[in-house]
């Protein structure tokens, strides 16, 4: 009797401890995965994507779009397994960055980053700025949240001099908003955002009408935040047509695939795969894989956040881990 009892046992801790993980890959059929939104960069990397892990593995992704941030917060609250994210953003989940998030987010991994997501300042040539600090005292853009690109941009800006927080001249809006007042005058300058090799549509439309250059930061802030969540970055003169030479400002955070950590390691193993065997099939398609096509070391980026074994051991295979 008591044999019976310890196999019974046995029995229902095993099926507990099934239950508790995810499915193994022969078992997946489709997972859910957060992106960005409808029309953004995060979203048509996911859409992309799906189409190969479908054609290749048989694996339906279900793509929730939204805003990326929110989108971290369902992952952080365990409501999505599968998530895109900044690498900044990915970071302050994992550690509990108390400003956007709660309880740090141990079990994030990553699989994979993308693109390089820096962030910058323009203003029209016109208007003679040249200088992040030639702002002191003018009405500028603050982002399209004053509570997020205070995490992104106000420290930064406070440090080369120019008042950012409790200041009436600081204006919040969307992007698009933004480049029309900066168009017409009404700011002087506003933040945007390239994504890969990509300038943000806002952006390229001010482009077409007017010409437009991007300030310089002091060197010391560039120094001062340069390991920071946000961190410091090079953007190529080769990348935006209305650069006369190499600019250094700050990320945004490097798009990158993050995934629970208790997620089958086969399975992130194939995800992973999938994606790298197919990326000049998908930098054909679509713009925002690109940059990791020409800058493969992108891929294995490190941000703050542990890679998931099952990621890792592909990246190990194909030659590409180096720590």
């Amino acid at each position: 009797m008591k044999g019976k009892k310890v196999v019974i046992l046995i029995a229902a801790v095993s099926v507990v401890l099934t239950m508790s993980v995810m499915p193994a890959l022969a078992e997946v059929k489709s997972i859910v995965l957060g992106s960005g939104p409808v029309g953004g960069g995060f979203n048509m990397v996911t859409v992309g994507l799906a189409k190969y892990w479908k054609k290749d593995l048989g694996i339906t992704t279900n793509i929730v779009p939204g805003a990326m941030p929110g989108n971290l917060k369902k992952f952080a609250k365990g409501k999505l397994t599968f998530t895109m994210g900044a690498a900044g953003w990915v970071r302050a989940m994992y550690e509990g960055n108390q400003l956007i998030f709660g309880e740090p987010a141990r079990f994030a991994r990553v699989m994979f980053h993308v693109y390089e997501n820096p962030w910058y300042v323009i203003a029209l040539k016109s208007s003679g700025l040249r200088k992040i600090s030639d702002l002191k005292g003018k009405r500028y853009g603050g982002g399209p949240n004053k509570r997020i690109w205070g995490a992104i941009m106000g420290d930064k800006m406070e440090a080369n001099g120019v008042k950012y927080f409790d200041n009436p001249k600081v204006v919040i809006a969307n992007f698009q908003d933004m480049a029309i007042m900066v168009g017409d005058g009404t700011l002087a300058a506003c933040p945007s955002m390239l994504e890969g090799f990509t300038p943000q549509p806002a952006t390229q439309r001010l482009m077409q009408e007017k010409e437009i250059v991007a300030l310089e930061w002091d060197p010391a802030v560039i120094e001062k935040f340069k390991n920071s969540m946000f961190n410091a970055t090079v953007v190529k003169k080769e990348v935006l047509p209305f650069l006369d030479k190499d600019l250094h400002t700050f990320s945004g955070g490097a798009g990158n695939m993050t995934c629970r950590a208790d997620v089958d390691e086969d399975l992130v193993y194939k995800l992973t795969k999938t994606m790298h065997k197919n990326l000049q099939r998908l930098a054909a398609e679509n713009p925002f894989w690109v940059y990791p096509a020409k800058i493969p070391e992108i891929l294995t980026f490190d941000c703050g956040v542990p890679y998931h074994p099952g990621a890792i051991r592909y990246w190990k295979e194909a030659g590409m881990w180096k720590r």
